[in-house]
């Protein structure tokens, strides 16, 4: 994951990272290297076949992992194989996209003539199996190496040899081909290098495919490729997927349990180092490069990053929620000539505050009178905390002041009053007193720390700009 943005630019298309060749990968921010060289051993030697589903919310990572993995698998001289199910979904049948992907690898060079004419075999049974409407329209998609739609008239005659004029013969002639198809991938398997014992399956975004396509694979997956040493590794939102399942069969449908037919083992990814990445992401070239033409950039950058590792831990921001937070940040600030006045908490805080409750921001926006009520909602209350955290200060002192240009006293000793209630009742020796005594300074500016007009002015107008752009993911 390069620090690096060409020419300055900012990206709107938020890329996968740059995995590389090497391992460790370099670019593995979140440390994933030990989890994935745990699991290696556990699924090239388990007892096939195997379906393990990798369960984790959407924009948590499962993709680089995915490609982490095949990586070290590389590394090491393994094969496994790799199917995005959302960019082959536009296939009239899954198995389709799933015959290319083992088309590549037994077709290679690197096999065998014997592997190669078991799979010979198999790709003449597949016309059998594959739905009839598909047939037709592989040689249109990317599949033409498998020759079906020769295959699938050579066995219609087949059939007619066999007396399949009813559905009962009809049946028989599908089970017994299915049987074959089966039998000779499975003799296919010896391709495999001498080291390996299974071959891994990554099927990634299954929970972002029509729900009807995502059952399709499944039952793909369960009935024509249950065979020995072959281990499939799903990429999934299981909630989710749950949900869409609902959305074909019913609201009362029990969707997670439907999924257990499929599934055999599941794999909670988990995010163990989230401070490590929003490091990188803030560590490009044009943030540096602003932070240190300002005058307070150096305490701006960190109190940016305090802010951002707040909101992760408030609002359980995923990594891709985290990546589009810093790019509508890159985009305001790359709009701002740096000799203009913004802050940095306030800009932050009311983005997020546009994401997570725009009721309150819209009421923030229109009266500044709500500003401890937004500073509730972004930050909790400070008896959530044994001692409150730096930026918790700077933050909700900003929020306070950053209506200057609009307050009259009265409504600013309304705000400011709360937080002196507050420490007039603490005890001399709280950890909380300095940090609430800082909000009440920052909010009362009695340092002139806000000799910067039209700070709300010009977050809010930024905020509604760069809104109207939708930040994509690869």
């Amino acid at each position: 994951m390069s620090g690096k943005s060409e020419n300055g630019q900012v990206q709107l298309r938020i890329p996968d990272i740059d995995i590389g060749n090497d391992w460790p990968c370099s670019n593995d921010v979140l440390n994933r290297h030990e989890e994935i060289e745990n699991l290696s051993p556990v699924l090239l030697n388990a007892q096939a076949p195997l379906v393990l589903a990798i369960d984790s919310p959407w924009g948590s990572g499962k993709t680089t992992f995915i490609k982490l993995w095949q990586l070290y698998l590389k590394t090491q001289n393994q094969v496994s194989l790799y199917l995005n199910a959302w960019e082959s979904d536009f296939a009239e049948d899954p198995l389709l996209p799933m015959l290319s992907a083992f088309d590549d690898w037994l077709e290679s060079k690197k096999v065998k003539s014997a592997p190669k004419k078991a799979w010979a075999k198999a790709k003449k049974y597949a016309p059998g199996v594959i739905k009839s409407s598909a047939v037709a329209a592989a040689k249109a998609a990317t599949f033409g190496a498998l020759d079906l739609d020769k295959e699938y008239e050579k066995l219609l005659a087949d059939m007619a040899g066999k007396s399949v004029g009813n559905l009962v013969d009809s049946y028989k002639v599908k089970e017994e081909l299915l049987g074959k198809f089966k039998s000779v991938l499975g003799d296919a398997m010896s391709a495999l290098p001498d080291n390996q014992n299974n071959l891994i399956v990554f099927i990634d975004e299954l929970d972002r495919c029509k729900p009807t396509y995502a059952i399709e694979m499944l039952e793909r997956i369960k009935h024509l490729f249950d065979i020995d040493r072959v281990v499939f590794v799903l990429a999934i939102n299981r909630e989710q997927l749950s949900k869409s399942l609902q959305g074909i069969y019913g609201p009362n449908f029990d969707g997670s349990h439907y999924l257990k037919r499929f599934i055999d083992l599941d794999y909670q990814l988990q995010i163990k180092d989230v401070e490590s990445y929003i490091q990188v992401k803030l560590n490009q070239d044009d943030l540096n490069e602003y932070f240190s033409s300002r005058r307070d950039g150096n305490n701006d950058f960190g109190t940016l990053s305090q802010i951002i590792k707040g909101v992760v831990s408030r609002f359980d921001y995923r990594l891709r929620d985290v990546e589009q937070l810093i790019t509508r940040l890159r985009l305001i600030l790359k709009s701002i000539p740096s000799s203009h006045n913004i802050d940095v908490a306030v800009l932050a805080s009311l983005i997020v505050l546009r994401e997570q409750n725009q009721v309150l921001y819209k009421q923030y926006v229109e009266n500044y009178i709500y500003a401890n009520e937004v500073i509730e909602f972004l930050m909790g209350r400070y008896t959530e905390h044994e001692k409150v955290p730096d930026y918790y200060a700077w933050v909700a002192g900003s929020l306070i002041r950053a209506g200057k240009d609009c307050y009259n006293e009265s409504d600013l000793s309304s705000l400011i009053k709360p937080w002196e209630t507050m420490l007039n009742s603490m005890d001399e020796n709280d950890v909380k007193r300095h940090q609430i005594g800082r909000i009440i300074q920052i909010a009362q500016d009695n340092q002139g720390l806000w000799d910067r007009s039209n700070v709300r002015k010009t977050a809010f107008n930024r905020i509604e700009l760069i809104n109207r752009i939708t930040i994509e993911n690869n």
